[in-house]
């Protein structure tokens, strides 16, 4: 009995060394799986890595291209729109022009009120200089001597010849004035009826008054206009501007 124990322990030893031995042999076959899967990791690594740098070049790449386009499409529209700013400049033929008050009298003492009262007339003619246009007009002071309800209408012709036939003709413009307050300026705008003014030629602004105690002051005459009261020739400078545009 003591024979077979001892037979079945040997066995079992040698059962045992050889599983041990079983073991050893194994070992390289279980090292070179972890081997091949780290070089497979870093070739997908190494792959990924190329695809990605492939992939931002190309981003790069359509990015410069939409930069470049719209950097074209914008200088291509700015160049459009300056060669169509220049092309309406140029084409439209229209000179530049400033605004300027012309002094239809000169300043020199005495300062006298003339009366218009009561449908007096007091007339002024001037001329523009070649170029310019007639865009408005200013009587700087028109006494009542104190007085309300004052008033009067200013009337502009274009000369024609002399003083009556010029005011039987066409008005072309009429603007009438009431309650007038003591030596006020009056301005007239013809816009209304001249959007552009009336063009260069020869004019004729009559004041006439509509109620007593209503007139406009006067200074010394100039040498590029004539005067009238009530048709007559006068030696009174109605003090009046023309506001003209003057081509630049």
């Amino acid at each position: 009995m003591k024979k077979f124990t001892a037979i079945i322990i040997v066995l079992a030893l040698c059962a045992a060394s050889l599983f041990a031995m079983m073991s050893c042999d194994g070992k390289p076959a279980d090292t070179k799986a972890p081997e091949t899967t780290a070089a497979n990791s870093e070739q997908t690594t190494a792959a990924e890595e190329q695809t990605t740098k492939a992939e931002e070049q190309t981003a790069s790449e359509e990015t410069t291209e939409e930069e470049t386009t719209e950097e074209v499409t914008t200088e291509e529209v700015t160049t459009a729109n300056t060669t169509a700013a220049e092309a309406t400049t140029a084409g439209s033929g229209e000179a530049e022009y400033y605004e300027e008050e012309v002094a239809l009298f000169e300043y020199r003492d005495p300062h006298t009120p003339i009366s218009a009262a009561d449908g007096r007339e007091l007339a002024c003619k001037f001329r523009l200089n070649d170029g310019e246009r007639l865009i408005g007009l200013i009587l700087e002071s028109c006494p009542t001597w104190q007085t309300e309800g004052s008033g009067f209408v200013v009337e502009l012709y274009k000369w024609d010849n002399d003083y009556e036939t010029t005011i039987i003709g066409d008005i072309l413009y009429s603007k009438e004035f009431t309650d007038w307050i003591d030596n006020a300026e009056c301005k007239l705008d013809f816009s209304d009826v001249a959007e552009t003014g009336f063009p260069t030629g020869t004019y004729l602004w009559v004041m006439r008054g509509t109620t007593s105690n209503v007139g406009t002051w006067a200074m010394d005459p100039s040498d590029d206009c004539e005067y009238f009261e009530n048709g007559v020739s006068s030696q009174n400078g109605f003090r009046s501007d023309a506001v003209i545009l003057s081509p630049g």
